[in-house]
């Protein structure tokens, strides 16, 4: 039997990390379940999910598909047992580096074909001052959405930001800052 302080203690953590990720664009409930599973550090059945976090059995299968999707949970069967069990993925780091590289490193790629797609229609205007200005602001949007591209792979491959190789790049965009609007 699970003391209460301990079901307690999940469910304050799921409720956080659930927020966090509906913060980063996911659904609430995919922190919850994961969580759940994770802090029992054990194999669950859906209907045990469910129940801990009083949530329908469509809502958690639903949810669970989608974990499994990303990742973080993974089907298991224990002997003896008909019914499906789940359990977390444990290791952090993989966890958010398959999210960087497949929805943040695709973001940043589609911004800056978008942004590149801006300074093509750009270049067919007429040759003024304004264009030329013009071009060069999204010149330092292009450059800063590469340095985006960049920085997430340099993240996702190795575990470690480091922004130094990017100082230079970056201070080109910085001036613009304090340009007139």
């Amino acid at each position: 039997m699970t003391h209460p302080a301990h079901l307690q203690s999940e469910l304050v953590a799921a409720d956080a990390v659930g927020e966090v990720i509906e913060y980063w664009g996911f659904r609430k409930a995919l922190g919850r379940v994961w969580t759940v599973l994770y802090l029992t550090g054990e194999a669950m059945a859906a209907g045990d999910v469910g129940e801990r976090l009083s949530m329908s059995a469509g809502s958690v299968s639903t949810t669970l598909t989608e974990l499994q999707r990303w990742g973080v949970v993974r089907r298991v069967w224990l002997p003896g047992e008909r019914r499906e069990f789940f359990e977390a993925e444990t290791d952090l780091w993989k966890m958010i580096s398959k999210v960087l590289r497949e929805r943040e490193r695709h973001l940043a790629s589609e911004v800056k074909a978008r942004l590149e797609e801006a300074r093509a229609v750009l270049a067919r205007a007429p040759q003024s001052a304004e264009t030329r200005a013009r071009r060069e602001r999204l010149m330092h949007l292009v450059t800063l959405a590469g340095v985006g591209e960049k920085v997430l792979d340099a993240l996702v491959s190795s575990g470690v930001l480091d922004f130094a190789a990017y100082r230079d790049v970056l201070a080109k965009v910085r001036p613009l800052a304090g340009q007139r609007r």
